[in-house]
């Protein structure tokens, strides 16, 4: 982290800013995807889940209500390794559309090539891929009730009506979670909440109906409530608040897929990229989508395809014209990265980040480098590249190394 912080306790990966230290945010490592910026306690549940270890490695996992991007960023680093044929795949589902374009942003700042993002309803979701995640995360909604500290609840959360109201949607969601984790696999719920009856309670029912089994964390034992169930308190560990629990699925029964909807069948494409992209493995999975271009992995699920509305986008058409996606500049490992880059010093990285044009003697597409951490795109002529960082990824004002 380049400024001064402290361990968080339940989450190895995770650091404390000092309070005098500036804000992470104006620097070059947060512009650049080196780190997120979350709530303490929200890393609860990625500590129940092991991203914080080896053990994701290669594994499919899931995120059911993704945006904005914290958790499946994590969950993305953590399943990705330096081989590029890897297994490890995320998909980021979130079934409100509007949430969907600042979650791609910030999985794209991860760099990878191995996930993708769906909109559908969790119930949807579970007829058609039944059983597909070796691992799913469930960041429920709920009342919010440790969003009063931030200011971004107020009093009605705690009343009874909201309450119950969130443990009826999250028992809904649970119940598609549970059909999306294959035999033996790995369920984790969280909530923002403090609420019994939207946590520890939601975690009985399943274990009641025999579809769960606890799944204890030893590290986070200090943190327990019931078996598999894990709590943050605002008072106690310096964060909002949060829950998490850990449980292993059990199914009696084979999945049945629900067959795919021919009307929204994938159109594979091949125009070509070599003017931006070169390989460094096997072939990409290109797929078009509607003006945009999506590149998965190679090793990508097969249903990818068929559920995938977003993902790792390599160029998008403006008018009749293709351009190289934000997206692709940012590629840190994947079988299709940049071929032409230039490297920038701190004074043209701030012109950049602010959207500016910067002073450059080449021609054509280039992604931008600052001490090797990717940028964006320009568009040069020989004396200025253009600038076509996209407003959401632009930063105003002073930033530090």
């Amino acid at each position: 982290l380049p400024v001064p912080s402290s361990p968080i306790d339940w989450y190895t990966l995770g650091r404390r800013p000092a309070e005098d230290s500036g804000s992470p945010a104006r620097t070059v490592a947060y512009a650049s995807g080196d780190f997120f910026i979350q709530d303490a306690g929200s890393l609860l549940a990625l500590a129940v889940a092991g991203a914080d270890g080896d053990g994701l490695r290669g594994k499919v996992v899931g995120d059911l209500c993704a945006a904005p991007g914290g958790k499946a960023s994590a969950l993305l680093e953590a399943v990705s390794n330096d081989d590029v044929e890897s297994d490890g795949f995320v998909l980021a589902n979130e079934v409100i559309r509007n949430r969907v374009a600042p979650l791609q942003l910030n999985l794209a700042r991860v760099g990878s090539d191995r996930f993708a993002i769906s909109s559908l309803d969790p119930e949807k979701l579970a007829n058609q891929l039944p059983q597909a995640f070796d691992l799913l995360v469930v960041d429920a909604p709920c009342s919010g009730q440790a969003m009063m500290s931030r200011g971004k609840q107020n009093q009605s959360a705690l009343s009874t009506h909201q309450i119950s109201h969130s443990a009826s949607r999250q028992q809904r969601i649970l119940e598609a979670a549970v059909k999306l984790v294959r035999d033996g696999g790995h369920l984790v719920y969280s909530t923002c909440t403090f609420a019994e009856a939207e946590n520890e309670a939601q975690i009985r029912l399943l274990i009641e109906q025999g579809v769960a089994t606890p799944k204890p964390v030893a590290s986070l034992q200090e943190y327990e409530t019931d078996p598999g169930c894990y709590r943050c308190w605002p008072h106690v560990h310096r964060c909002a608040g949060s829950f998490a629990a850990s449980l292993t699925i059990q199914h009696s029964h084979q999945a049945k897929t629900e067959k795919p909807n021919k009307r929204k069948k994938a159109i594979r494409t091949r125009i070509a990229l070599t003017d931006w992209y070169k390989g460094t493995g096997s072939e990409s999975r290109l797929l078009t989508r509607d003006s945009v271009i999506l590149g998965f992995s190679p090793s990508a699920p097969e249903w990818v395809e068929q559920i995938a509305i977003a993902g790792p986008e390599l160029a998008h058409r403006a008018g009749q014209t293709w351009k190289p996606a934000h997206a692709g500049a940012l590629r840190r490992k994947a079988s299709l990265m940049p071929i032409n880059t230039i490297e920038i010093d701190q004074k043209a990285c701030q012109q950049f980040m602010r959207g500016e044009p910067i002073q450059t003697d080449e021609s054509g597409w280039h992604a931008i480098q600052l001490q090797g951490r990717p940028l964006g795109w320009v568009k040069a002529n020989g004396k200025i590249g253009k600038n076509h960082l996209p407003s959401g990824a632009r930063m105003s004002g002073e930033l530090s190394t």
